[in-house]
């Protein structure tokens, strides 16, 4: 066995994947993400010496340890291959450390996708863990662990339950709540507009807007204005006085980021932020083609870079110009410039070299996995391929001192819409001629009121926190899943809605922990996270700004009162205000009385905001085909996956959190209850074929 090389990825489908790849000189192994951390116990951090970090071998992951030590024994070099992003770089950094030993040459590879090609070049050219970026993540855990130990337990002293602070999931909540203090105080305000239907020599007719009374622009406040412009306008001939016509170009959007990809999913197939990476990550990690080995069909999947290999780039010249022709290749590539250096060495995301067409996988992957891959397909595509050009079009039209105007615009050359639609408002206009006198089909006077701010979507809250700097991507499923998780949040059409809890939580930490709720102090600390990775700071250095704070806010907070979070009602017996409490002996929240223990009025809470709203999910059902919704169960106090048929169809799943897949068949771990021992346990979903259950050792 010696001369072999052990080498070690994340998961099992990926090393399943690029086994396949290599030949019997590598064994493939996989360390199932991270395997040491801090204590889940203690801070482990020694803030009196540099803020030292005190790592241990996480407890599910003891039997994965020995397993790769036992492999390592038997092969003379050792390559880690966990993802290339700092996180990867730390359980890279980990392994090392637990693996290494003088009779080991131990090396770091980097592959940006999972293809024979890329994996062999990989291998050929191995290096040596990235300090920087190890030290980086290193930063970001020990920032996160501060303000998870410190600050939480504040929270939970001061309002109660078992609330969490987080350095970004707290930014993120008050984002959210600010959002719906805008909607509250937001007063709405009459206006009024006019169209005309009209039509010329040509149809079709078309809807004209009163835009200006001579060169000012027309403000209608309310209808006796309206009214009385439209009594002017019944006395005019609309004239049809200037016709322009303006070429304009339209430019292909950028491949796809990280947070791109996560708001063109939403808005486009209403996927979460959580199921459009783990859908990615399946992509990326590769699916069986063609009934031959596991391909990786799209590279990986965080990155915050637009750079395309220039490899990718000439292939997909050749693709277009083949596919559409010259005409839709453009002279030179087109170039997408990059907001920032992050984990630039990585491209944007891309299909994988060679290209797979949608067209060709349709049968290969679930309906969710072609949705996505063609997602990234087009748009990569599209964003090689030429601008698109419209003829602009613009109607002024007189009514005496009145003028109405339109736009339309007809395609003169589609471009990178062959694959991307181009998606415009504008209308379709009918040839006419400066000149016409044109008859009024209908006027419409139409009221109309302000809207306020909308709240936030999985999409709209990803697109302002990556605007504002705050957090990655790659970290947005996870804060938003927290969110939900600690009853911060509820969700109303798909938009975020604060809970009093939520809206408490943030006003108390607004109060006493300014200057870490600041979005241009969390902005900066992520600034100062890439210019650690790029080795142009010390790790330590923003840690020591943030605990200085951190430390000064602590010591104050200890003289501030509890905090009682008042629903708005008052008490049937006394007529004091009621609160919402948390109680330790049942773990749940309910309504009582504010001058307890005078009065002891107690109440469930049901109702209003608390009562948790059915979801529906783009997921059919498996036995009558209707669509599944995610229900929560005041019984079980757990959401669960029922069919929208019910009660004619009564299959029900149980909402699962992503406990991660198996160590010994890479299946999916779930949660389930033991009859035997009245107790939850965590085991394979492939039971009774894999009977591996959580903390169970073997014999």
């Amino acid at each position: 066995m010696k001369g072999k090389t052990l080498l070690i990825v994340e998961s099992p489908a990926k090393s399943n994947t690029i086994s396949k790849y290599l030949g019997p000189d590598y064994i493939v192994a996989s360390s199932m993400g991270h395997i040491r951390d801090l204590s889940p116990n203690i801070l482990s951090i020694d803030v009196k010496n540099n803020f030292k970090p005190y790592y241990e071998v996480l407890k599910d992951k003891t039997h994965i340890i020995k397993e790769l030590k036992k492999l390592s024994k038997k092969c003379e070099n050792i390559m880690l291959a966990p993802d290339p992003d700092r996180e990867g770089e730390a359980i890279a950094f980990h392994l090392n450390e637990l693996l290494k030993t003088k009779n080991h040459q131990v090396y770091r590879i980097l592959f940006n996708e999972i293809t024979k090609k890329s994996i062999e070049e990989a291998v050929k050219n191995p290096m040596d863990i990235n300090l920087d970026k190890f030290n980086s993540q290193q930063m970001r855990r020990i920032l996160d662990r501060l303000a998870g130990y410190k600050i939480s337990p504040v929270l939970r002293k001061k309002i109660g339950g078992p609330l969490s602070a987080g350095r970004v999931q707290s930014v993120a909540l008050k984002l959210i709540v600010e959002r719906e203090k805008e909607i509250q105080i937001f007063v709405p305000e009459e206006y009024w507009s006019i169209k005309a239907e009209l039509e010329g020599s040509a149809k079709p007719s078309f809807v004209a807007k009163l835009e200006k009374h001579k060169t000012k622009k027309v403000k209608i406040d309310n209808q006796e204005q309206a009214d009385a412009i439209a009594n002017e306008l019944k006395g005019h001939d609309y004239l049809l006085q200037t016709i322009k016509k303006k070429l304009k170009s339209r430019s292909p959007s950028a491949p796809f980021i990280t947070s791109s990809l996560q708001q063109e999913a939403f808005r486009k197939y209403k996927f979460s932020v959580k199921r459009t990476m783990k859908l990615a990550q399946e992509l990326y990690e590769g699916i069986p083609i063609h009934g031959g080995e596991p391909t990786g069909l799209i590279t990986y999947m965080r990155t915050d870079s637009f750079r395309i290999a220039k490899e990718a780039q000439d292939m997909a010249r050749d693709y277009i110009v083949k596919t559409f022709g010259a005409e839709y290749y453009p002279e030179k590539p087109n170039f997408f410039g990059t907001k920032k250096k992050i984990q630039d060495a990585h491209e944007a995301i891309r299909p994988t070299l060679p290209f797979h067409e949608p067209k060709e996988l349709r049968g290969m992957l679930s309906d969710p996995q072609y949705k996505l891959y063609q997602l990234i397909w087009n748009r990569f595509f599209g964003s090689q391929m030429s601008e698109a050009t419209v003829e602009e079009t613009t109607f002024e039209i007189n009514n005496g001192d009145y003028i109405f105007m339109i736009k339309g615009e007809i395609m003169k050359f589609d471009g990178f819409s062959r694959v991307v639609k181009l998606e415009s408002t504008l209308d379709r206009l009918p040839d006419l001629n400066e000149g016409e006198l044109l008859k009024e089909l209908k006027l419409s006077p139409e009221q109309h009121f302000t809207k306020p701010p909308p709240r936030y979507t999985e999409a709209s809250l990803v697109r302002v926190l990556e605007e504002k700097g705050i957090g990655r991507p790659s970290t947005y499923a996870k804060i938003i899943d927290t969110l939900g998780k600690r009853d911060y949040i509820t969700r109303e059409d798909r938009k975020f809605v604060p809970t009093i809890l939520g809206i408490r939580v943030v006003e108390y930490l607004e109060d006493n922990f300014q200057d870490l709720m600041n979005y241009n102090f969390t902005a900066d600390l992520e600034k100062q996270l890439d210019q650690v990775s790029e080795g142009k700071l010390d790790w330590t250095t923003g840690i020591k700004e943030y605990y200085e704070k951190l430390e000064a806010d602590l010591v104050k907070v200890q003289e501030t009162d509890k905090v009682d979070l008042l629903i708005g009602k008052k008490c049937p017996e006394c007529n004091n205000e009621l609160i919402k409490k948390y109680s330790h002996r049942t773990y749940g929240w309910f309504i009582g009385c504010s001058n307890y223990p005078e009065c002891k009025y107690t109440e469930k809470v049901t109702g209003g905001e608390e009562q948790k709203k059915d979801e529906i999910l783009d997921k059919e059902c498996p036995k009558c085909g209707l669509q599944l919704i995610k229900r929560y169960s005041p019984k079980t106090r757990q959401y669960f996956i029922g069919c929208s048929g019910y009660p004619n169809c009564k299959h029900i799943e149980m909402e699962q959190a992503d406990l991660g897949e198996c160590p010994e068949c890479g299946k999916p771990l779930t949660k389930r209850f033991s009859r035997k021992t009245r107790r939850f346990f965590v085991g394979c979903s492939g039971f009774p074929e894999c009977t591996f259950i959580e903390g169970k050792s073997k014999k």
